[in-house]
């Protein structure tokens, strides 16, 4: 039977990711079917669309990073989820080593997510499509939580939570052009350290 996307995930939706990891691994059907189909579609269909990929059908892609985070390593013997440390939640992993997977299939040199082209002037990469979709909102408050900066915080909110555009999120803060793009900068310099904190990166 053909698997009909998204899919409902009321069985795992409340269990431990500890619970839900070991299922996975054991390859439990019902709960590779609800996370991977049901729970994490956001992140996929968000990726899908995203990078073109070459799989005609987002099922595809599914399989796809099934594959790369069951398959035993030749080295460890290990596969890639049983390298999880639980430090962020298990949905925010899948999302980073699925962005992880797209960058090394389709070569795209950057860090982590893709920077468009209004954010100028920086190696460090962040998308508002991006960023809701592949944080656990509960990751996303932690690590915001992280930035020492009230000023940097806000900055990352308005542009990539709120999704407002450079020109309105400087308004709201009422800063001029010039000193927002240095703030903006320094604020995703400061929000990248707090995802390398956390393990993320």
């Amino acid at each position: 039977m053909k698997i009909q996307l998204p899919i409902p995930f009321p069985n795992i939706k409340d269990k431990d990711d500890h619970q839900v990891v070991d299922w996975l691994i054991k390859r439990v059907e019902w709960a590779t079917r609800e996370f991977l189909y049901g729970r994490c579609y956001p992140i996929f269909k968000s990726l899908h669309n995203r990078f073109y990929s070459d799989c005609p059908e987002i099922l595809d892609f599914i399989h796809e990073i099934y594959i790369d985070i069951l398959q035993p390593r030749k080295k460890s013997e290990k596969c890639k989820l049983e390298t999880f440390n639980y430090k962020s939640s298990l949905y925010t992993w899948m999302g980073v080593v699925s962005i992880r997977f797209c960058y090394a299939r389709f070569k795209v040199s950057v860090q982590l997510i893709n920077l468009d082209d209004s954010d100028r002037n920086t190696d460090i990469s962040i998308s508002k499509p991006s960023i809701n979709n592949i944080f656990d909102h509960e990751d996303l408050d932690k690590i915001l939580e992280m930035m020492t900066n009230e000023r940097y915080r806000q900055i990352i909110c308005l542009r990539y939570v709120n999704g407002c555009s450079n020109e309105e999120t400087a308004k709201q803060l009422s800063m001029d052009m010039p000193n927002y793009y240095n703030k903006h900068r320094l604020a995703k310099v400061q929000f990248v350290n707090a995802l390398k904190k956390e393990g993320l990166l």
